[in-house]
């Protein structure tokens, strides 16, 4: 590192990342094991949607700290930032936008679970029949809008970026183990086509058994232990 004031933004950083990573598919399981515990109200898999059950305050709660919790990956990036400033500064600058606009646009995307999908998915079963209709192509467009293109187009896709360019970095430098950046970049490889054949609908069901954001939390927790690891020359 060029600047020694920076080291203690690099360990906060490699924290953040790390701190992301395991909440992130914490959170992830214990959201999915207290819906499975919950009532099933209907389903809406006809309409490529999701079956509804009766969500808790508990739920809602775990669904907003969820949203947030990608905003813990820019200081993550900022502080991979000062690591490798020193002969990479504009492609890690370039990474670091790519970031925070993925970090962002995730955070846009999952807040619409505890907020727009919350309301609509469980008063839809309760309107008549005539506006059930109008209503589940209301949260198919929420849901194609805020899911797919900014939340895994603009949100994976940004830190996909920056993953790729982080990767490149590490097989460069000399601060890290070369193969530390070998294996990030082949996870970034993994990650973006399994979100390439899952979008195609070449292989529709892949999602089922490799579900790209677990990869993506496996690459961000590496680079945070990295950036732990490492210390000053």
């Amino acid at each position: 590192m060029s600047h020694g004031r920076h080291t203690t933004m690099v360990i906060i950083g490699g924290w953040s990342m790390v701190i992301f990573s395991i909440l992130f598919v914490g959170i992830t399981l214990l959201i999915d094991s207290l819906a499975q515990a919950q009532q099933m109200l209907y389903g809406l898999e006809q309409h490529n949607l999701f079956k509804v059950a009766a969500g808790s305050n508990t739920i809602r709660t775990l669904l907003v700290v969820y949203a947030i919790l990608p905003l813990l990956i820019i200081p993550g990036a900022v502080g991979a930032f000062y690591i490798f400033s020193d002969k990479y500064e504009a492609n890690m600058r370039c990474g670091l936008f790519f970031a925070a606009a993925g970090a962002f646009a995730l955070t846009l995307s999952l807040l619409m679970l505890p907020s727009i999908n919350w309301h609509l998915a469980t008063y839809i079963n309760t309107l008549p029949a005539a506006q059930q209709g109008m209503m589940i192509i209301l949260l198919q467009s929420f849901h194609t809008y805020f899911g797919v293109y900014v939340g895994d187009i603009m949100g994976f896709g940004c830190l996909l970026v920056w993953f790729f360019i982080s990767s490149i970095i590490m097989i460069k430098t000399d601060h890290m183990p070369h193969i530390v950046g070998i294996i990030q970049l082949v996870l970034a490889i993994c990650a973006a086509l399994i979100l390439t054949v899952r979008y195609t609908g070449l292989v529709p069901d892949i999602h089922v058994n490799v579900q790209a954001p677990g990869i993506f939390a496996l690459w961000i927790f590496i680079y945070g232990i990295a950036l732990i690891s490492l210390r000053k020359d």
